[in-house]
């Protein structure tokens, strides 16, 4: 019985919103351990290019390679809706540790881009679950759930190009399945830990009466919103999610500066995913969003002014992200806002849609570098945020905002 109250249980749909603290932090593990490994791809990209001579468009093609899979979330949602999470969310981390830390010693290019789609269906299958999770564990607290779950995925950016910079420097890249045990790790806690029995009950009796595309259609304003929100700030954070390393290998500096320089863009989304999501529950979904498109793009356009290579300029990252990265968590909140009774499907539904135009991005932006030189092609990306403020003012200003505030 001690061990029962001890694991981790969601709450079920109609039941009291509790906030469940061991829930979330429990899941932010999941979602480091998981997310470590496609965070690789800032340093592989360059690193296979020189180690396969394969040139940057075709490099480029590993993101889409890892991300495409992840199209069919809305339907990996669907069943685990009908089925059980728990296996989903257990099993993912394990399997993308092995697939990503087996690149580096891949004998072909081909290969590669066969690990990668591995690694894809791996997140394809943890990510919807797990916002499904979450949503249940964070209560009346949902803005702030979401945040200290991205905080996972984001600390894991944070971590992994400096992890794998040191692992190929020290072991070149036939070391890198030396990184696959925080994976396995993770899903042996989980297999001790998460128990979803309850709830995926609940889920599955209500999956049966959720016709979904009734429900878009009579929420379609904001669903708008959420798509074209996710969008463009995916357009905007996906060329330095992937290329900056790239862009400042070009300009002279060195794979330290590099790898550091990512590490401090990916480290200030932990503080832009949970200042942005505990903030959308006080000021709305709608506010975060806005003040996060019209933050990032100016201060983009200041980094590629005076990046110099100095370390001066890893503070501006920082803030550059502080701002960017806040729409990971608020979206994926907005979207069991405009849904609860479908957490899964449409969490997925918003996730393909991102991992999917990040792919798209990713690749028309090596084909641009290409053509027109990739720190040209960094300043196209600008103004990609202030796309998303007209799909922001579609979203209700009060939609997010917790009892306390709006009264």
């Amino acid at each position: 019985m001690g061990t029962e109250a001890a694991a981790a249980r969601p709450r079920a749909v109609g039941k009291p919103a509790i906030w469940d603290a061991r829930g979330v932090l429990l899941m932010s593990w999941a979602h480091f351990a998981h997310d470590l490994y496609p965070s690789f791809l800032g340093v592989l990209v360059p690193a296979i290019q020189a180690k396969l001579g394969v040139s940057l468009f075709w490099a480029s093609a590993m993101v889409p390679a890892q991300q495409l899979p992840s199209i069919v979330q809305p339907f990996l949602g669907y069943v685990a809706d009908r089925t059980s999470r728990r296996w989903f969310v257990v099993l993912s981390p394990a399997v993308a540790a092995l697939a990503l830390s087996s690149i580096g010693i891949a004998p072909h290019f081909a290969v590669v881009l066969v690990l990668l789609l591995v690694s894809g269906l791996a997140s394809a299958a943890f990510h919807a679950p797990a916002v499904a999770l979450v949503g249940e564990f964070g209560g009346q607290r949902l803005g702030r759930a979401m945040a200290i779950f991205m905080a996972g995925g984001e600390l894991a950016r944070t971590v992994a190009p400096i992890l794998l910079t040191a692992v190929i420097a020290h072991f070149t890249l036939d070391g890198m399945p030396l990184v696959m045990l925080v994976g396995l790790a993770a899903s042996a806690t989980l297999f001790l830990r998460l128990r979803t029995e309850a709830s995926d009950a609940i889920a599955r009796r209500h999956a049966g009466q959720v016709q979904l595309w009734r429900l878009i259609r009579e929420r379609q304003r904001p669903f708008i919103g959420l798509l074209g929100s996710v969008v463009a700030n995916t357009a905007a954070v996906t060329p330095p999610s992937f290329f900056l390393v790239e862009y400042l290998l070009q300009r002279g500096r060195s794979e330290w500066y590099g790898g550091l320089a990512l590490s401090a863009f990916y480290a200030s989304g932990i503080i832009g995913g949970l200042v942005g999501g505990s903030l959308s529950d006080w000021v709305g979904r709608r506010g975060a969003l806005l003040l996060s498109s019209l933050g990032t793009a100016p201060l983009l356009a200041l980094y590629l002014a005076i990046e110099n290579g100095s370390w001066l300029m890893l503070p501006l990252l920082v803030l550059i992200g502080v701002f960017a990265t806040p729409p990971r968590s608020v979206t994926l909140a907005l979207a069991n806002d405009i849904a609860p009774e479908a957490r899964g499907p449409l969490s997925g539904f918003a996730l393909a849609i991102s991992f999917v135009a990040q792919s798209i991005i990713a690749l028309a932006f090596g084909a641009v570098a290409e053509a027109i030189g990739i720190e040209r092609a960094f300043w196209l990306t600008v103004g990609a945020s202030l796309a998303g403020v007209p799909f922001a003012l579609l979203i209700p200003a009060t939609m997010g905002r917790s009892p306390s505030s709006t009264g």
